[in-house]
């Protein structure tokens, strides 16, 4: 078995949108949890859901934002706090020896419903390309 080295940490969830703000949450017992009104209008028997408050459109631009929903771009931050906080060069980021662990609850249900709606409504070919990487369960490693 080889030993790892944990260099660099990125969080965003529901208590916090970077380590120092989950740490904190943590400690104070604070929960992510709310009544998701979203739900609530859908008629959800369950209407409590746990989101990040981090403004996801915001802190990327356009063309990152092409191929992805919220849950993958939170991701892809908290990927970039870990690379920020490792202190490692580009070269050890891109290295066969550095590896991530990365995870989120699933693929963008949003991105899901709207691609079977378009392809039911208007044929698959109106779907296009960018659909996706938001729907797949893979999303977290497609970032």
């Amino acid at each position: 078995m080889r030993r790892v080295v944990v260099t660099g940490m990125g969080i965003v969830s529901s208590i916090g949108n970077n380590t120092q703000e989950v740490t904190a949450s943590l400690r104070e017992a604070k929960s992510g949890i709310t009544k998701n009104d979203v739900y609530a209008e859908m008629g959800f028997r369950s209407q409590i859901s746990g989101a990040p408050s981090l403004d996801w459109e915001e802190a990327l631009d356009r063309k990152q934002r092409r191929f992805m929903e919220a849950g993958s771009a939170w991701n892809y931050i908290a990927m970039e706090q870990a690379i920020r906080d490792s202190g490692l060069e580009e070269t050890e980021v891109s290295n066969v020896r550095t590896g991530i662990i990365m995870d989120s609850g699933g693929p963008s249900t949003k991105a899901i419903v709207w691609a079977a709606d378009t392809a039911r409504e208007r044929g698959p070919k109106k779907v296009g390309p960018f659909v996706v990487p938001k729907a797949m369960g893979s999303t977290a490693s497609a970032t």
